[in-house]
């Protein structure tokens, strides 16, 4: 995707999401209850991305993976 001002219309029609592990767009997707598969970015400024992958699978709310 390019980047669009909101992902509400694709949220809501989506089954599955499969999402960089950014705060927002990790918590925009579970807010609409929608399974989700995050891709952890390990370049962004040292790895933030994983903790917070990590504890949302750890608490069973993604699957996560990286590149």
């Amino acid at each position: 995707f390019r980047y669009k001002e909101s992902l509400a219309e694709d949220l809501r029609r989506a089954d599955l999401v499969i999402s960089h592990a950014g705060a927002g767009s990790c918590l925009e997707t579970l807010e609409k209850g929608k399974p989700l598969i995050v891709v952890i970015n390990e370049k962004l400024m040292n790895n933030h991305q994983l903790e917070l992958a990590k504890q949302l699978h750890e608490d069973g709310h993604v699957l996560c993976c990286n590149c």
